[in-house]
């Protein structure tokens, strides 16, 4: 022990900082005026976990590079303040969004049945979401709790857009889309405009495409890898949890479905299920 550093220690001993090698810092609106501590914050800021200062660093605008678009179903249980259920991240709307109770897309359905539900069960399927999730890095000029200065420089992050942030950032990247243009090559400029409902202020973001390409090396290759990995890691679990919740689900057969059943297969069932 002698001779070394406290991080040295508790490197040592176990006491580092616990992180998951799938861990994104997340990106978002803030949107109040001080932090759990008690420390003064910018309302309507960006802010953004950076794991190299082990604080929250907030600023506006921002310069974001999109490298992955996706989406994912989750809902929320307002009891337990916990996510009880999410599907598969996927990137077309073709893709069967399963989730981890066995079921499909957390149990969200088409708008248009809504009107034929009660009025309990259309409260629930307001507490599943679609998500947006869109993986890149953000470089800005900000503060920290406080009003220290700080500066970002492509940090890999997660955004996680639902609500009124879902629609203008999927239209920014339809725009690129519509011209010809790879997202990953583009950057996009970030602002939030204040919304008042009520009694109720909020901060919708505010986006435009920068004209001018980025280069796409070997550096924006490997951030792109880790950011598909990360989806994987993810998804793989969620399959997992697919297949258990399937297989502990009752199985029944109606008679007369079994009847038909015999009947038709007088070869191994087996075979002919499997041909």
């Amino acid at each position: 022990i002698d001779g070394l550093s406290s991080e040295q220690i508790m490197a040592m001993i176990g006491q580092e900082k616990s992180s998951t090698g799938s861990f994104l810092p997340k990106l978002s609106i803030n949107r109040f005026p001080e932090n759990d501590d008690g420390a003064e914050v910018p309302v309507g800021s960006y802010a953004t976990y950076v794991p190299e200062l082990d604080s929250i660093a907030y600023g506006k605008p921002v310069t974001f590079r999109p490298f992955i678009n996706a989406y994912q179903y989750m809902k929320y249980d307002a009891d337990k303040n916990e996510y009880s259920n999410r599907s598969i991240i996927f990137k077309s709307w073709k893709d069967e969004a399963i989730d981890i109770k066995g079921g499909v897309r957390c149990g969200k359905i088409p708008a248009k049945e809504l009107a034929n539900l009660s009025d309990d069960e259309r409260a629930k399927q307001k507490s599943i979401k679609c998500y947006r999730l869109i993986y890149g890095t953000v470089s800005f000029t900000g503060v920290l709790a406080g009003g220290e200065k700080t500066k970002v420089e492509s940090l890999p992050v997660l955004w996680k857009v639902t609500g009124s942030n879902f629609k203008p950032v999927g239209e920014a990247i339809e725009s690129l889309r519509r011209r010809g243009k790879v997202m990953f090559n583009h950057t996009l400029t970030l602002k939030t405009k204040k919304k008042k409902a009520g009694s109720n202020v909020f901060y919708v973001s505010d986006i435009s495409v920068n004209a001018d390409e980025v280069a796409f090396g070997d550096k924006e290759k490997e951030i792109l890898i880790g950011f598909q990995d990360t989806i994987n890691t993810e998804n793989e679990e969620i399959v997992e949890l697919w297949r258990q919740a399937k297989k502990a689900e009752p199985v029944s057969v109606k008679a007369s479905e079994a009847k038909t059943i015999d009947a038709e297969f007088d070869d191994d069932p087996v075979e002919v299920l499997s041909s």
